[in-house]
């Protein structure tokens, strides 16, 4: 007889980030996924790369925009040191820059499989702006 359960698991985490602009709360967040990645790393700017990512809200857009940046860490091996980003009605353009993934210098330290939507949040309060995403990992 076919039955199914439910089992918990943890194998989330949350990331909060700030800025005084949408700007620099999205720069915050990416870094703050890198960190997640690979801790305290030290990543040099020797390519640059152009993303362009689309969101119909501001909570979609910073989905989108972490999880565009971790397809390009484990698809293409890239890992960002910088961004500039600018925003238009459609999304968001940026500049990332960074380096290829190397062993000898860098280190794995939490696998992230997606970025979710779950309790996403982004919104602009009087000290600037604030954002929360889950990553899972």
């Amino acid at each position: 007889m076919g039955h199914y359960r439910l089992l918990e698991h943890t194998a989330d985490m949350g990331l909060e980030a700030w800025g005084q602009s949408r700007e620099e709360l999205f720069v915050q967040a990416a870094l703050a996924l890198r960190a997640v990645m690979m801790g305290a790393a030290r990543v040099e700017s020797r390519r640059s790369i152009s993303l362009d990512v689309e969101g119909f809200d501001d909570a979609e857009l910073l989905v989108n925009w972490l999880a565009e940046v971790l397809f390009h860490f484990e698809c293409r091996r890239f890992v960002p040191a910088g961004f500039i980003l600018e925003f238009s009605a459609e999304g968001l353009h940026a500049q990332v820059q960074g380096e290829d993934f190397d062993p000898d210098r860098h280190t794995v330290e939490r696998e992230v499989k997606a970025v979710t939507h779950h309790q996403v949040l982004v919104e602009q309060t009087p000290q600037g702006w604030h954002g929360r995403v889950y990553l899972d990992l």
